[in-house]
Formats: structure tokens, C-alpha cells, sequence
């Protein structure tokens, strides 16, 4: 792995960056370009300016490289105030709900990140398939209309869409809402029912999930238990990194994703929490998921940590072919590559590495 590489994984550890490593590694001739641009690309760019601020090393880097990650960093301050309002504007909303839901991703990770280091493209929903035709009533009594945003831009949907996107993507159609907060021009709701790529082959784990959801404090809004939330960042992983059409649109994998999942390892991953993990893992039957995107994160984040190292040889399948498989659902068909995961993270074109097995 070149410097550049192992520079920007150093920068994702954002809470506990080695100075020595990146001191070291600022000391050769960093193509600072390329490292901008797999920042910026990974969603990560406010970590980067994070931990090299708070290691005392952010005046030693070139200043126009300096310069934009703070800019980012800025930015994200303002983007995230919005986002926490929007969250707080939702809670009345919520009330309405005469069901079990969830809040996942952004909703709760934006108040454990130190601010400014976790922004949300949009809102993110966890509720059983039966109870959408409901919530699409709450929300557009609420001023949401179900569409795309294009170009800065609200599209409604066809019904078309709003069909196919419930038959065959296990969500629906987003809904959005202008609301012209700084940064955030629109507030953006994905409603999940599904964990797989494959809609209805894991409701039961849907409905035991939302079983056990609890209050967000800040935000007086429901989210997962902390285990099962962790358990779902990790299918959610899996499902974008190891499907074909996520490869082919180069949005499989995004480091932003695997940080989720270091702060979560970092914050909750002491001895009663891993038992637990372990137990609901097998509950639910999300082994293969829970060790793809639990093993990797360790891997790319060199993490020591003996509980995680207990819950990955719990959860271990006897076959890990699966590790360097990526999945075309609509032929059934395998494809496997050869590269060791840190390589294949920033791998140009992991499509074309890939080869039918």
C-alpha cells in the first residue's frame, strides 16, 4: 500500500489518529491531490482536518490542501446545525406514527461524532412493509411529497417509480420537503423495510428490530438499540459492497461507512457489549454481514480491541469465500476478486478487477 493510502486511513481514525504515523508520513512527498480527492470522495474530509487539528500537525500540511479540508469542515458545521433541526422538527411529526420505526444512520451517529464530523444527505427510516401506506399519509400531511432532487431540484415521482421502488429496492421512493435551512435546502426522508437486497426475505429480522427500538434523547425520536443498530450499519454495508450494480454505479464502498462503524467499535465495545452482539448476531442470523463489515473495519483501521477480536471468532461462518464475493441479483451469478481489502478500497476500477467464479 503506497503512503497516500495509508495517510488517508490514518486521518479516518479521527478520535485516535497516531501523530508519530502521520508526522512520518508527512515527511515523504505526499501527492496531496490524490489524497484530497479520495477525502473528499469517501465523505471524510472534516475527519481528516479533525485529527490533524487536534494532533497539532494541520499548519504542516500544504496550505491549499489545508485550506479545503477546512472549508469542508465548515461547511459541515452549518450542514449538520441544519440537520439536528430538521431532526427536531420531525419529533412532533413522529408522534403521529401509530406504529413501530426507527431512525437509523445519521439520526443518531450525528450526536456521538464531534460536530461538524458526520453529515446526512438525508433522513433514514426503519419500519415494517405494512405500515407504509400509513407514514406516506402522516408525511405528506406534513408538507413531503415523494420525488427525486435533481440538479437542486424537487422531480415528483411517477407511481411507476414509487411501485418499482418498493418491489425491488426494499425502500421507497424518498420523500422531500423544502425547508431552506443553511446548507440544506431540502430535507430528505429514505423509508427502509427491507435489511437485504431482496425485499421480504428478512422481515422477520425488520419486526424484531423495531421490537426493541428506544428514544433518542436528544432528538425525542426512535432509533435502534445500540446492538442491533450496529448490526444493522454493518448489512447496510454489506448490501452496498457486495452487489454488482452498486460496483458498477462506484458506490460500493465509502470509508465514511467503515468510520461508523470504528466510532461504534471505539465508544460501545467493551466485554457485556460484545456477549450481547454475539448473541443477537446469531438471533437474527446476520453472521455473514456482521463479519464482512466488522472483520474489514479492523483490517483498515489496524483496531485492537480483545472484545472485537471475541465477537469476530463467535461469528466466524466456516466458509468466508463470501470476503472477496460481489453478487449480481439478477443472474445469480458470483464474481470474486483477488486483492487484499486495503487495496481493493482504493482500487479506480473494482469492477474490472472482478472475474465469474
Amino acid at each position: 500500500m503506497n503512503n497516500e493510502n495509508k495517510f488517508i486511513l490514518e486521518l479516518c481514525k479521527f478520535k485516535y489518529a497516531d501523530k508519530e504515523k502521520l508526522t512520518e508520513l508527512m515527511k515523504e512527498r505526499l501527492d496531496y491531490p490524490y489524497i484530497l480527492g479520495h477525502l473528499l470522495y469517501n465523505r471524510v474530509g472534516a475527519m481528516a482536518y479533525y485529527a490533524l487539528k487536534q494532533n497539532g500537525i494541520l499548519h504542516k500540511v500544504n496550505r491549499e490542501f489545508r485550506n479545503t479540508l477546512k472549508a469542508i469542515y465548515e461547511y459541515n458545521l452549518n450542514k449538520t446545525t441544519s440537520f439536528i433541526e430538521s431532526l427536531r422538527a420531525l419529533s412532533p411529526v413522529c408522534s403521529d406514527f401509530g406504529f413501530s420505526y426507527a431512525f437509523l444512520k445519521g439520526a443518531y451517529l450525528v450526536d456521538i461524532y464531534p460536530k461538524g464530523l458526520r453529515t446526512s444527505n438525508d433522513i433514514d427510516i426503519l419500519i415494517n412493509p405494512e405500515n407504509i401506506t400509513e407514514l406516506t399519509s402522516v408525511l405528506k400531511t406534513a408538507g413531503f411529497r415523494q420525488g427525486n432532487i435533481r440538479n437542486e431540484t424537487f422531480t415528483p415521482a411517477s407511481r411507476t417509480e414509487i411501485i418499482s421502488s418498493r418491489m425491488n429496492r426494499g425502500e421507497t421512493v424518498p420523500f422531500v420537503k423544502e425547508v431552506n435551512l443553511p446548507s440544506m435546502k431540502y430535507l430528505e426522508i429514505d423509508v427502509n423495510f427491507s435489511l437485504g437486497f431482496r425485499p421480504g426475505v428478512d422481515e422477520n429480522v425488520v419486526s424484531d428490530f423495531l421490537d426493541r427500538s428506544q428514544p433518542l434523547i436528544l432528538n425525542s425520536v426512535s432509533t435502534l438499540n445500540k446492538t442491533d443498530f450496529l448490526m444493522h450499519l454493518c448489512a447496510h454495508l454489506y448490501k452496498e459492497a457486495t452487489v454488482m450494480s452498486w460496483v458498477e454505479m462506484g458506490r460500493d464502498i465509502s470509508l465514511y461507512k467503515y468510520c461508523d462503524i470504528y466510532l461504534f467499535i471505539h465508544n460501545f465495545m467493551n466485554e457485556e457489549f460484545a456477549a450481547e452482539l454475539i448473541q443477537r448476531i446469531g438471533d437474527v442470523g446476520l453472521e455473514k454481514e456482521c463479519y464482512y463489515a466488522l472483520y474489514n473495519s479492523k483490517e483498515l483501521f489496524e483496531i485492537e480491541n480483545k472484545n472485537l477480536d471475541k465477537v469476530l471468532k463467535a461469528i466466524r461462518p466456516s466458509n468466508t469465500s463470501f470476503m472477496t464475493q460481489v453478487l449480481e441479483p439478477q443472474t445469480d451469478k458470483i464474481y470474486s476478486h483477488s486483492m487484499s481489502y486495503r487495496d481493493w478500497v482504493f482500487c479506480s476500477d473494482r469492477k474490472g478487477k472482478l472475474y465469474e467464479t
